[in-house]
């Protein structure tokens, strides 16, 4: 109840006293508990939900939550932690009042649901199983230009704090509600803006040129499991740190050439880490949202379609391996807040599941066409939403009891059936990588134990200070997914045909990307020796003491090495490189022999090395002689940033922030104008097609001066700044520019195979590392690199030969024997990586692996005098990869390297 509500009723009870009589009008009599002076969010926001061209920028949001806190005993708004750029994060904790006066007491009732070791014995049990709400979080906003979700929290919002009806009032009575009005907020007020803008121009409802999540862009629900993103983390410890939800809900939109709106259940694959139980609460709260829709003469819903249960890292999928149950939408999208009219032959299938859009029996009454309007969008979440939380109410038994089901099993599967604990021995490769993974995996919710002593697991000792992940924990499912290999299975759009494509990628696993040696543990062992720990720190190596030290080297095995090595470079401190081994330190090793100026260097590696936990440095007597060192300047390096919101390039940033590489973003035109190389050293170009690069966005969807590319003539310049000595790295698909445009002597030979032939989505694959070329430097002999659509190298000669599909069609002129001859010699090819030449998959699924065993990953081309790298695949995908950033690392380095 609002201040002004309260002080009308005192005042009305004094004047009654005095007057030796009172009566309160009768409307405000129905009123007083909760609507009055509560806010509509039209008084806030100056429009209607929902209406044309209207979209409320993220501050009038924020601002007409706080008013409704105030007003309303019913909603509480909480300010979490600010977002990556400094945005308001809010929750909302909704429900009756009587359950809000004691939201505490809800919690540990929550927390006991999803760990059952805490709670005390069958009377404490009975308990919480009569008296735990069915906690559900929603969460709107997670993909920015899905926009109507956060507008639509507003009126759900206001009708749970305002609504007197029975279901209301049994959603509030059995129910907390968990709002998350925008999970990436950054992004909410860029989408309005660009929006706004472009209103009654041909751009309007279009395609913003820049992310709008800082980084990730749409990849920011691909972080679920990484934790990479501010908003990530915050949301990832409300939800097992803190509230322990029951039922997740996470609301998106989709393209509208197709269904008006997808309902759970998904497509197959089923995950075997993802409970049945898990899969029926899918069909049965799906079939509730349906059955409302329908019920409210909303049409073209679809259920088990398009989106698969199969990946992890996802906001509705993560939570699967948490115990919770994982609901996402998909509402087909006006043009932002523009309406849009289409007729039935605008509307299609071709999705897995959705083959056209005829009626069927998960289609059972489409949309016939007309105007689609954001109106229709909210109108079908708030449906969707009255419908799960109905459900969530008058099923709050069995939801409460297969939450507290699920948990228990996780607990008596991890103590009875293998693996039963996971081992991340000290010796690590890489200890700041194995720490960030651990760290990972902890903020995820996941258990870690120390062993304080020497322990024996399956008849082999382990030393003091292994980290262990024992099975039995509630959130088993979660450990397992992330540490064993993923088996994708062979899935084909009919029998023998070509691969059907997964929604996400098809395999992850956690130790395989990051670089971190694992053992798993197939037999039950003593515990005794492990204790927990709340915040897991690698072994630091800090010099001691300055008597006696020349320098430092470094073997650069871990990625830590590199931002110690940044700071030294940047600070004006020497660093060389070895050209050969010396003292049993290999080729590639790192010597920083003198410090800045003349100051001393211990003082300075002392703070550097307690800073960047995990780096090793090793103090030197002597520096090696001069003839076997390279010295290295500290590269200027530009990271390409297309029109094109590249969401590569934004998670490129993201690692080079991370560990400390100075890069400057440049665009089309400062390509395009020339003189690159002296100001460069090395330029990046982000995983792009060779369409994207060199034409960008039509001028019919995107303004000047964001629609175009480099064009030819920046093609031309960026090879211009390679024969002046620069570095240019092109990663994935951006090495076409070398092997189709440029026509240098390497070919991917993967292009223009059919996926009955050859199939990989994202999957991890094993190289072959040469440790002596400059790209492979610090690295293990082998290393699992993530594969997706990716590229797979023929070098030399033979690249330069037109395939049978060229000379068939004509599509590029065949070079003589003797430009062949002279190209071959003058741009010698060095391969760093290839793919293995026997047994290629590590995780996830290939079909014809015969087309890239033995072939070219990374390789650098000599050009003039510079050179081309070519990262073949994604060795920064998603920030997730640690144990192939340094291909990336080595390619910048390369570039004040000689050829030694």
């Amino acid at each position: 109840m609002g201040r002004s509500s309260l002080l009308l009723i005192l005042f009305m009870l004094l004047i009654g006293g005095m007057s030796g009589s009172f009566l309160l009008p009768s409307t405000l009599l129905a009123q007083a508990p909760s609507t009055l002076d509560i806010p509509t969010p039209a008084s806030v926001i100056g429009h209607e939900v929902g209406a044309d061209t209207k979209l409320a920028r993220w501050e009038t949001i924020v601002s007409y939550f706080r008013r409704l806190g105030a007003a309303s005993n019913r909603v509480n708004v909480r300010d979490l932690e600010p977002s990556t750029e400094g945005a308001p994060y809010l929750l909302l904790e909704i429900s009756s009042e009587e359950t809000m006066a004691d939201l505490p007491r809800y919690r540990k009732i929550q927390s006991k649901l999803a760990d059952p070791r805490l709670i005390e014995g069958a009377e404490d049990r009975a308990r919480i199983l009569k008296e735990a709400k069915t906690t559900i979080i929603v969460t709107c906003g997670l993909h920015s230009s899905e926009c109507a979700g956060s507008q639509m929290a507003m009126e759900l919002a206001y009708d749970l704090a305002t609504g007197e009806d029975e279901r209301t009032k049994e959603i509030l009575e059995k129910c907390i509600i968990l709002l998350v009005p925008s999970a990436n907020p950054d992004g909410n007020n860029k989408i309005v803006d660009w929006y706004n803008k472009y209103i009654g121009t041909p751009f309007e409802g279009g395609r913003m040129p820049w992310l709008y999540q800082k980084y990730a862009g749409h990849d920011n629900n691909r972080d679920w499991f990484m934790l990479n993103l501010k908003e990530t983390r915050i949301l990832t410890d409300v939800m097992y740190h803190e509230w322990y939800p029951t039922i997740s809900y996470d609301v998106h939109q989709m393209g509208n050439r197709g269904p008006r709106f997808f309902v759970p259940p998904f497509f197959d694959p089923v995950n075997p880490n993802v409970d049945p139980l898990i899969h029926q609460s899918l069909l049965l709260i799906g079939g509730h949202m349906a059955t409302e829709l329908q019920e409210n003469g909303k049409k073209g819903v679809v259920y088990k379609a398009i989106y698969d249960n199969w990946w992890q890292g996802g906001n509705r999928t993560t939570p699967y391996r948490h115990n919770v149950v994982g609901i996402l939408t998909e509402a087909a999208s006006a043009k932002m807040a523009s309406p849009v009219f289409q007729t039935m032959r605008d509307l299609r299938g071709g999705s897995r599941g959705f083959p056209n859009h005829d009626p069927a029996v998960n289609f059972p009454e489409p949309w016939t066409g007309g105007w689609w309007r954001l109106r229709d969008v909210v109108d079908y979440e708030l449906l969707s939403c009255r419908a799960l939380f109905t459900l969530g109410a008058r099923y709050r038994d069995r939801f409460v009891q297969n939450h507290l089901t699920l948990s228990d099993k996780a607990l008596r599967l991890g103590r009875e059936e293998p693996p039963f604990a996971w081992l991340v021995p000290p010796d690590q490769r890489d200890p700041g990588s194995a720490e960030k993974m651990i760290r990972i995996l902890q903020m995820g919710g996941i258990e870690a134990q120390m062993a304080v002593e020497a322990f024996t697991a399956d008849g082999r000792e382990y030393p003091r200070g292994t980290c262990v992940f024992l099975a039995e924990q509630p959130y088993r499912p979660h450990l397992k997914d992330m540490m064993e290999r993923q088996e994708y299975p062979d899935r084909r759009q009919y029998a023998n045909g070509p691969a059907e494509a997964p929604y996400d990628s098809a395999g992850w696993t956690l130790p395989l990307q990051m670089g971190v040696r694992t053992v798993e543990v197939g037999s039950a062992f003593d515990k005794s020796n492990l204790r927990p720990i709340d915040i897991f720190v690698a072994q630091q190596q800090v010099p001691a003491a300055d008597v006696g030290v020349s320098g430092f080297i470094t073997k650069r095995r871990g990625n830590q090495d590199y931002a110690v090595l940044n700071a030294l470079l940047m600070e004006g401190h020497r660093v060389s490189v070895l050209s050969a081994t010396w003292k049993g330190y290999p080729v590639g090793s790192a010597v920083v022999s003198r410090g800045k100026k003349g100051e001393p260097l211990v003082p300075r590696m002392r703070e550097l090395t307690t800073l960047h936990r995990g780096a090793r440095f090793d103090s030197l007597s002597s520096i090696p002689e001069e003839q076997i060192l390279d010295d290295m300047g500290a590269p200027r390096t530009a990271l390409y940033q297309p029109w094109t919101s590249s969401m590569d390039e934004g998670w490129t940033r993201l690692v080079l922030e991370e560990f400390d590489f100075p890069y400057e973003t440049v665009h089309n035109a400062e390509i395009r104008a020339g003189s690159l190389r002296d100001r460069f050293d090395c330029i990046i170009i982000p995983d792009l097609s060779l369409s994207s690069l060199l034409n960008g966005a039509s001028d019919k969807t995107m303004p000047s001066p964001y629609h175009g590319g480099i064009g030819e003539d920046g093609a031309l310049v960026l090879e211009r700044f390679v024969r002046d000595g620069g570095t240019l790295v092109l990663m994935d698909s951006a090495t076409a520019l070398a092997t189709d445009l440029l026509r240098m002597p390497v070919r991917n030979r993967l292009q223009g195979l059919g996926q009955d032939e050859f199939f990989c989505p994202g999957s991890l694959l094993r190289l072959r590392v040469d440790q002596r070329h400059p790209l492979g430097f610090g690295f293990d002999e082998e290393v699992a690199a993530y594969f997706n659509r990716s590229q797979a190298f023929e070098v030399g000669k033979n690249a330069l030969l037109p395939s049978k599909d060229e000379k068939k069609e004509g599509k590029t002129r065949a070079l003589t024997e003797e430009e062949i001859e002279k190209k071959a010699g003058s741009q010698p090819v060095g391969v760093a990586a290839s793919y293995a030449d026997n047994i290629v998959l590590q995780s996830g699924w290939i079909l014809g692996p015969d087309h890239v065993r033995n072939r070219a990953a990374i390789c650098e081309v000599s050009f003039g005098s510079g050179r081309v790298v070519l990262l073949g695949l994604r060795v920064q995908h998603r920030g997730q990869p640690h144990g192939t950033f340094k291909f990336l690392f080595n390619a910048i380095y390369r570039s004040t390297l000689g050829d030694g």
